[in-house]
């Protein structure tokens, strides 16, 4: 029978209840990783660890990688605070410090067969069990696609996740994957309220706006570092396609917004008051570097043109663009519409055997069985096309 091991972090505690006595929670506060230390290395080898934890920071490349994104998050959600130089070398300092100690805990911590569990894996304290876990031992886990559905992944997660992009996976195979039926339609995302819903102009592109300190821009983002970037190329695009007009929404749980950033465009309308599925159904096409919104325009047919890394990036489903030349060529495809096979094909992929029912706060009573599926059952066997190993991918 397996076991289990995760961080003692919010994020995944409704696991611990389903896996029982088989799942080990590591405290990561700074008292308990002392004290763990100490029971193992005695207080003279874990005060040396201390010292020599407080002493590097985070200037050791290695410990730097697992704490960056956490700086990054930061000056995106606080930069009056965080941009300050003193600031950021001050937490980042800090928190390499915990990182290291974090990670020379969980090497002394070794049980052979035990699987690690790691919530996202992109920011400290799960990147440094992400950094530290067998790669052929540990799943990553996150919100899935769908509503009331999980990410589960030995490979990554999102942009780096381990659904097929070969459109041949789909359309060669002798599955009907879309025969249990296909995902309904994803629930209605809030409009920000302080905004009125705008009348929508005809044959509108829409671009779904996405959270800037999300993994999703952070590391999934090659082309565009933040909304801010993103307008700024939208507005050059609409200069070079007169004939083009583009309708945003700014997503909902972000707060900060880019409206006033630039002078108004007359081609370029702010719709935050209008709702997603509705923009979505008026739409000729949606834009988007790699937002669940895409999902939701493919499960209603219409066009989708990606900017960034996402698991819908395939050719044949999505048209694929990756900088000023190849978005003017995917823009300029009125007529194209994604392959009907493989629009439901992907569909019923995600929904029937990618993705896990349940939430974070609810998971499967057959977790156990959803992981030992994705490690070591049929399921172990998809990867990324072009991809040797593609269990060194982390999400």
């Amino acid at each position: 029978m397996a076991h289990y091991r995760k961080l003692g972090t919010p994020a995944l505690a409704a696991f611990e209840p389903v896996l029982g006595d088989r799942l080990e929670s590591v405290p990561v506060s700074l008292p308990a990783l002392l004290r763990g230390l100490s029971r193992r290395l005695g207080p003279l080898g874990a005060l040396r660890l201390c010292l020599r934890a407080l002493r590097n920071g985070a200037a050791p490349p290695d410990i730097r990688a697992l704490v960056a994104g956490n700086l990054t998050r930061k000056q995106i959600r606080l930069p009056a605070l965080f941009g300050l130089r003193p600031v950021a070398a001050t937490y980042l300092h800090l928190k390499g410090a915990e990182a290291a100690l974090l990670r020379d805990l969980l090497r002394l911590d070794t049980q052979a067969g035990r699987i690690d569990i790691i919530f996202n894996g992109s920011v400290y304290p799960e990147s440094v069990l992400a950094a530290v876990a067998d790669p052929s031992a540990r799943v990553l886990v996150e919100a899935g696609f769908l509503p009331r559905t999980l990410q589960i992944d030995p490979t990554g997660l999102n942009g780096a996740n381990s659904v097929p992009r070969d459109p041949a996976f789909y359309l060669d195979s002798d599955t009907d994957f879309a025969a249990a039926g296909l995902p309904e339609t994803i629930g209605r995302r809030a409009a920000k309220s302080q905004h009125a819903p705008v009348t929508l102009p005809p044959d509108f592109v829409f671009v779904p706006f996405q959270v800037p300190s999300d993994m999703q821009i952070t590391l999934h983002s090659p082309w565009l570092r933040d909304m801010g970037h993103f307008l700024a190329v939208l507005r050059d695009t609409a200069d070079r396609n007169p004939h083009q007009t583009f309708v945003v929404k700014e997503h909902p749980s972000f707060r900060a917004s880019v409206i006033g950033l630039f002078p108004p465009h007359p081609r370029i309308l702010f719709a935050n008051g209008n709702e997603t599925a509705s923009l979505i159904a008026a739409a000729r096409a949606v834009l988007t570097i790699n937002s669940t919104v895409g999902i939701e325009a493919l499960q209603a047919a219409k066009p989708v043109i990606t900017l960034g890394t996402a698991c819908y990036a395939i050719a044949g489903l999505t048209l694929q663009a990756h900088d000023p030349a190849t978005l003017d060529a995917a823009l300029a495809r009125h007529d194209w519409r994604p392959d009907e096979r493989l629009r439901r094909q992907f569909l019923g992929f995600l929904k029937n055997v990618y993705l896990v029912p349940g939430t974070l706060a609810q998971p499967p009573a057959d977790l156990a069985q959803a992981i030992a599926a994705r490690l070591t059952g049929a399921l172990s066997a998809w990867h990324i096309p072009g991809d040797e190993n593609p269990r060194r991918r982390h999400g």
